[in-house]
């Protein structure tokens, strides 16, 4: 059997969510795939991708690299298709072809821009609901993270339930699990080397990530918690200026030197951090804050189960299925309540050691392996 993968978004500088998910569902494939005797696999990408040496297999794995400018999926990869079908094409993350094969099947992570039209620019919000509207009408299959985004689905393209399928992310412990992170020089210049309790946000900083709110909160938050910052670590994406001028604007509004001067401070951006850095802050952080206002799955929580971490984050859309009782949830949307939640977590060590062993509990529920299967199994019926 020909299985084909768009694998677009394999390899990226500035991988977030969606990329690493690509990187090991694909590579995960790749495994199955080399236990079967009559499978081979074409990986179509425009620019070389490297793949660990255990999948390496020339008479099995095939790199297909098909450079193109611009709107390589829709022209490109389709002329691929047209040419060279393979028996199944599988889409991790992106848009499918106009040209694909009989049995075609795509991951829809989400529809986050159906409920909020204004964090994206007006080209990313058309092109995200025309390709979903495709999708739905063209593929074989759809592949769902969460039920959530299943139901939405259904809801705001009449996706016949039968054609989707929910399949969880697994959770893949990181590399060097057992070893401490060091702190890098990075870090250091942002002054972690002090040693200061923290909140801690990991993801794209963007306006669906309702971090201006957030801002907000921890600036109630850290009235009676001086010694507290918010750390905010992650790229910038659409509506990061709104994001960092609200924390601008909140030092200048407080003027005398016990927490005035000190608010813009006490908020710290590194911007993207590589996985070490990013293992530093979660080994280190009090506490991990996801207040976003849509997610489809939203991975960073079952990072911070794996480290230990106490969480709050929103009672919107997948975050509840996804944390169950092993989280803290507030109405993204009340900037009195998400600061309440984080005192009320703050002051009690008992809840944050429940909600740990909770936490620990539930990342069980989330194997990466049976991602794989299940994910393979629908590309090979």
């Amino acid at each position: 059997m020909k299985i084909g993968i768009d694998a677009s978004r394999y390899s990226h500088k500035y991988a977030t969510g969606v990329e690493w998910y690509s990187y090991q569902i694909i590579n995960g494939i790749l495994g199955e795939a080399l236990k079967k005797p009559d499978s081979e696999v074409f990986l179509y990408s425009p620019a070389d991708i490297n793949i660990p040496k255990e999948f390496e297999h020339p008479g099995k794995v095939r790199k297909i690299i098909i450079p193109f400018k611009r709107f390589w999926t829709l022209i490109r990869l389709s002329w691929e298709m047209r040419k060279n079908p393979p028996d199944v094409l599988f889409v991790p993350s992106h848009t499918l072809p106009l040209i694909r094969p009989k049995f075609s099947v795509i991951t829809i992570h989400d529809v986050a821009f159906k409920y909020l039209k204004k964090s994206y620019p007006l080209l990313n919000y058309w092109y995200l609901n025309w390709s979903t509207k495709y999708a739905v009408k063209h593929a074989s299959k759809i592949i769902a993270p969460s039920e959530a985004t299943k139901n939405d689905l259904i809801k705001f393209f009449k996706c016949p339930a039968e054609k989707i399928s929910v399949v969880h992310h697994g959770f893949k412990k990181p590399a060097k699990s057992g070893q401490s992170a060091g702190l890098s020089e990075n870090l250091k210049f942002f002054g972690f080397d002090k040693k200061f309790p923290y909140i801690l946000f990991v993801g794209r900083l963007e306006s669906k990530k309702n971090l201006a709110r957030l801002v907000e909160a921890f600036k109630i938050f850290a009235e009676n918690k001086s010694d507290y910052r918010l750390v905010l670590a992650g790229k910038q994406g659409f509506g990061f200026e709104e994001i960092l001028e609200k924390v601008r604007k909140l030092g200048r509004k407080l003027q005398h030197p016990q927490s005035g001067a000190e608010v813009e401070n006490r908020v710290i951006m590194p911007g993207y951090v590589d996985e070490d850095e990013k293992k530093y802050l979660y080994e280190n952080c009090e506490i991990f804050a996801f207040p976003s206002l849509y997610e489809g799955f939203g991975f960073p929580v079952l990072e911070a189960f794996y480290y230990g971490k106490p969480v709050v984050t929103s009672h919107v859309s997948c975050l509840p299925e996804v944390a169950g009782d092993a989280a803290l949830y507030f109405d993204p949307f009340d900037v009195s309540e998400i600061a309440n939640v984080l005192e009320k977590l703050a002051n009690n060590k008992n809840l944050r050691d429940e909600l740990v062993e909770k936490g620990k509990s539930r990342l069980e529920k989330f194997d990466l392996k049976i991602s794989i299967k299940k994910t393979f199994d629908i590309l090979v019926k």
